[in-house]
């Protein structure tokens, strides 16, 4: 697989095929204006959500991120967006309604900042995290709060000018695995590693001390933005990804 920064944010093509063998990722700049209503394809709960939001621009980059999901699952599944049927898990995870959704299209998104990240593939459970780094986070504190043993002594043992970029990449590892696995914080923690050199290919390390598992999972680490990290975890073998940079077709 090549390296995070080796991907290239391509123009996506007029026309969607099914992902039945790959994995699409999908960057949306959430500050671009909106190309006609995009409330408008939203439902009433979506819209609910929306107005909860306390500042202007959190709930403007909500309706531009979820009516962007929409408006690429219905290029997929060729239903008009407004049409898109959501269920979600115990654990609050989306998901599409399975009458509409007989050949299993998956999807999961990320937003940090400016920027979201929408991964979407086909059978197999997937996840998306972007984080925008900061300077004011005391990662070490956060480290030892949330990360396992072996993460810990992993970052330790990076040179001190990479441990700043050691957390964010771990943390979008773990992130994205989290979501993939549909469980989120109910899984605890520190009861499994990634690997932690920014620098490197990633690796679900270990379950609970179960060390096969990595055979399980593919994860990549993706270049988004400059000052931003994230990763995308796959159950399965190793998945060919294409990222395109989203434009509103509507």
């Amino acid at each position: 697989m090549p390296e995070a920064s080796s991907f290239l944010w391509s123009q996506p093509p007029k026309m969607l095929t099914f992902p039945s063998s790959r994995v699409e990722l999908w960057k949306v700049h959430l500050n671009e204006p909106p190309k006609g209503s995009e409330a408008g394809v939203l439902s009433a709960d979506e819209i609910a959500r929306a107005n909860r939001f306390h500042f202007e621009k959190d709930r403007l980059h909500f309706i531009h991120c979820r009516a962007s999901l929409r408006s690429l699952l219905a290029r997929y599944l060729t239903i008009p967006p407004n049409k898109i049927q959501f269920e979600y898990t115990a654990n609050g995870k989306p998901q599409l309604a399975a009458k509409q959704n007989p050949s299993e299209l998956r999807f999961n998104v990320s937003h940090s900042a400016d920027i979201a990240l929408i991964a979407i593939s086909s059978k197999h459970n997937l996840g998306v995290d972007i984080e925008k780094i900061r300077s004011d986070v005391d990662t070490t504190a956060l480290a030892e709060r949330f990360f396992s043993v072996r993460e810990r002594a992993g970052l330790r043992a990076l040179p001190s000018d990479l441990r700043v970029a050691g957390f964010y990449a771990c943390w979008t590892r773990k992130e994205a695995f989290l979501k993939a696995t549909g469980e989120g914080l109910s899984f605890p923690l520190a009861q499994f590693s990634v690997t932690t050199h920014p620098d490197l290919d990633p690796h679900l390390e270990e379950i609970r001390g179960n060390t096969d598992v990595h055979e399980q999972w593919f994860l990549a680490d993706i270049s988004a933005a400059e000052g931003y990290r994230a990763t995308v975890a796959v159950e399965g073998p190793p998945s060919r990804l294409e990222t395109y940079t989203y434009v509103n077709v509507s």
